[in-house]
């Protein structure tokens, strides 16, 4: 173990007691750790890359996580890396080193995956997803195993760099903008089931903490939601001023009931850049006297008007001690 590992090891002993318990797993000591927070201790997270050709190399200028330091002097806690097999802008290495890199710093890492449409139309064109759960071989099928097959050897590679990710196997399960909800909630909840039996069944990757969101709409979080077994982290969109979290009754009794984690899993502070610029300092007030449960939440990236970089009192949010950034 190099003096560097060292260091980030006795960061994360600091903060999550159980970290230094030889038989607990990496993945499970994070879990541990996120179920801590709330009620006064929010998790400040940003999406570093989204699909948009930014770098996954956090000290990169396009990388979100960049951003969001030269504009406040602070680092978040969480930042999320999107590997996207549509257009493929970066070797499979280069995300794989972004994630590691941030490991490394200190942070706690998210992974999403944004899936090419197995039919081989766009992303945003609907399949037919039932031939991927029919028996046999067929194109729509052998396309998602081999998306399947592709992330799952990222996934080991970091797992055996020794780093658990919070991964989000479809992101927002109900945005019928994307093909995997352009059928049933049925449909969607299967692709969800699917990708997690695979990987943790077939592939033994044992280095993940399951998350699950939907968007904003009223009732997804619910309907979408694919079972207790499947999932360790449930999150909601948020975009607008309103800051909203529509099944946060549902979301606290499943993190009271059933020990999830609960969090704003994209937050966006306003919709367009044409408005005039939002108080950070919101995010804190919404959460202290509406929703206290919450661990906290993950600005989306696109532009800077959904987070700190391109709204008002940034520094002072991520100065708060009740806002968890990287010390």
């Amino acid at each position: 173990m190099t003096i560097r590992r060292l260091t980030i090891v006795a960061l994360f002993a600091f903060s999550m007691p159980a970290f230094g318990q030889d038989n607990t797993s990496p993945a499970a000591q994070v879990l541990e750790y996120l179920k801590g927070l709330g009620n006064g201790s929010y998790l400040f997270g940003q999406v570093a890359t989204w699909v948009h050709n930014e770098n996954p190399d956090m000290d990169h200028s396009s990388n979100w996580l960049k951003k969001v330091y030269d504009h406040t002097g602070k680092m978040p806690r969480y930042g999320t890396i999107t590997y996207d097999f549509h257009d493929d802008p970066f070797p499979d290495a280069a995300w794989n080193s972004g994630v590691k890199k941030i490991w490394d710093r200190g942070m706690i890492v998210g992974v999403y995956t944004f899936w090419a449409n197995p039919s081989g139309r766009s992303w945003n064109e609907p399949v037919e997803i039932d031939h991927i759960f029919e028996p046999g071989n067929n194109p729509t099928k052998s396309n998602f195993y081999k998306q399947m097959d592709r992330m799952a050897a990222n996934l080991q590679w970091l797992k055996e760099q020794g780093i658990p990710v919070v991964y989000t196997p479809l992101v927002e399960s109900d945005d019928r903008n994307k093909w995997h909800a352009k059928g049933t909630h049925e449909h969607a909840i299967k692709v969800y089931r699917l990708i997690h039996d695979y990987f943790s069944k077939n592939k033994a990757l044992d280095n993940i903490i399951w998350a699950y969101h939907t968007t904003q709409n009223h009732g997804a979080l619910e309907k979408y939601y694919p079972g207790d077994a499947y999932v360790d982290v449930i999150g909601k969109s948020a975009y607008g001023r309103g800051l909203v979290f529509s099944e946060y009754d549902w979301a606290v009794k499943k993190k009271k009931d059933a020990g999830k984690v609960i969090w704003w899993a994209e937050l966006g502070l306003r919709g367009n850049s044409s408005g005039p610029r939002a108080d950070c300092m919101d995010v804190l007030k919404k959460l202290e006297n509406t929703y206290p449960e919450l661990a906290g939440f993950v600005f989306w990236s696109d532009a800077g008007y959904f987070n700190v970089a391109g709204n008002d009192n940034g520094p002072q949010l991520m100065q708060s001690p009740k806002i968890v950034t990287l010390k």
